[in-house]
């Protein structure tokens, strides 16, 4: 800026009776760039009060630095700069709707990173879990917390069915209430003297679910329930039709040896054991039988 410029900018604001400032000066008091004021402008946001026809220097009025301060906050909370140009249009009154309807739309935001944060940390539990299983083919024991899980009764399929019907129909009503999908699923079903795998009958298969969220308009064959906290006998092993039943057995023998008592259902969980593309995908099992609680 020259000094004779500067000098008719001096004696232009004592004239005008009300402080004016350039649009260098205006974006040090907001902390704002100067490129972001030019655009303000363009988009009829934040305009000056005054624009120079002959050197198109703008000047703002020492009362506009008041609106800049609402355009950086409602910025600052992500609403959008078509948004802000009606807000900065509304009464006091019509503008306290507006943000009272922002803060319920930042309500919604934070509970829905809140639920996202959720899903991370029970993902990262069960690959942690899946990662621990201290040993495969062998019985172990170990404590698991409370699992809300989403079931759909079954009355006809065994260990060595398909479950795809009935796992889709799960991912429907989750995908649909907008949460996210576990990546495994389980079945349950009694714990009792069977001849072969084939006799074994599921009562439901489920997901468990990453979110705390209750599901609504279930059927009359689904629920949302829990796999209980507490101490469990488990085993693992890469799922085979051919192999299946003698891990169940295993597990059985050793639940019939114990001197403390054991629930009368099973909890089969699968997951996928790795997560590359493979042909053929291999699934580990664990089966699972609940002790009774020590009174």
């Amino acid at each position: 800026m020259t000094k004779q410029h500067s000098n008719i900018i001096s004696y232009w604001r004592q004239t005008m009776n009300e402080h004016y400032y350039t649009i260098g000066e205006v974006a040090k008091l907001a902390n704002l760039s100067v490129q972001t004021l030019r655009y303000y402008d363009q988009i009829d946001l934040f305009k000056p009060a005054y624009t120079d026809s002959a050197s198109n220097y703008r000047y703002y009025k020492d009362s506009q630095i008041f609106y800049l301060d609402i355009i950086k906050s409602l910025k600052y909370i992500g609403t959008s700069l078509q948004d802000i140009k009606k807000a900065l249009m509304l009464t006091p009154e019509e503008l306290l709707v507006f943000l009272e309807q922002q803060e319920q739309r930042l309500e919604e935001k934070i509970a829905r990173l809140n639920e996202v944060k959720y899903t991370l940390l029970k993902t990262k539990k069960q690959m942690q879990e899946q990662i621990e299983i201290p040993i495969f083919g062998e019985v172990y024991t170990r404590f698991e917390e409370e699992m809300p899980i989403l079931q759909v009764t079954t009355t006809e399929l065994t260990p060595t069915s398909s479950t795809n019907k009935y796992y889709g129909t799960l991912t429907k009503i989750i995908e649909n209430e907008g949460s996210v999908l576990n990546s495994r699923y389980g079945c349950i079903f009694p714990l009792a003297h069977y001849q072969d795998v084939n006799d074994i009958i599921y009562d439901a298969i489920f997901t468990p679910l990453l979110t705390e969220r209750t599901f609504s308009k279930l059927s009359n064959n689904m629920k949302q329930t829990i796999v209980p906290a507490g101490k469990y006998a488990c085993i693992a092993f890469i799922y085979h039709p051919d192999t299946y039943f003698s891990f169940y057995e295993k597990l059985k023998n050793y639940v019939d040896a114990q001197t403390s008592s054991f629930e009368s259902t099973v909890y089969e969980f699968y997951m996928p054991a790795t997560i590359t593309s493979e042909r053929e995908k291999k699934f580990i099992v664990e089966l699972k039988i609940r002790q009774h609680a020590v009174c």
